[in-house]
């Protein structure tokens, strides 16, 4: 494989490629200044090296979003339970403002009251 095919199988660009290949990480033929890559080496970076670092990186990001979706989920909790407490106080102050507001009976209306 030439390294513009390794670097479209892997994801990789081009220059890390070429640093994998100086670094040692990738072992290449050299055929009249055209590199080639065996398919082996290429499985093997596929599967061990690369994969489970993006694997590690992946489960830390779902962890940290169920962390924050727990947070989240407490937290709409407790709003709902602060929304209940503020309706029960407006519906009490609602029932005291129409009491004060209900006419008192005069001591002349209580007399000429009509018995029912």
């Amino acid at each position: 494989m030439t390294i513009q095919e390794v670097c479209q199988r892997l994801g990789k660009s081009e220059s890390t490629i070429r640093r994998w290949i100086r670094k040692g990480k990738i072992r290449v033929l050299n055929l009249n200044g055209v590199y080639d890559i065996s398919e082996e080496q290429i499985m093997q970076l596929s599967t061990s090296s690369q994969m489970p670092s993006q694997m590690t990186f992946n489960d830390e990001l779902i962890s940290q979003l169920r962390s924050e979706n727990d947070y989240l989920k407490e937290r709409i909790t407790q709003l709902e339970e602060a929304r209940e407490r503020s309706d029960t106080i407006i519906l009490s102050l609602s029932r005291q403002l129409e009491l004060k507001s209900l006419p008192k009976p005069t001591w002349l209306s209580r007399i000429f009251q009509k018995p029912i």
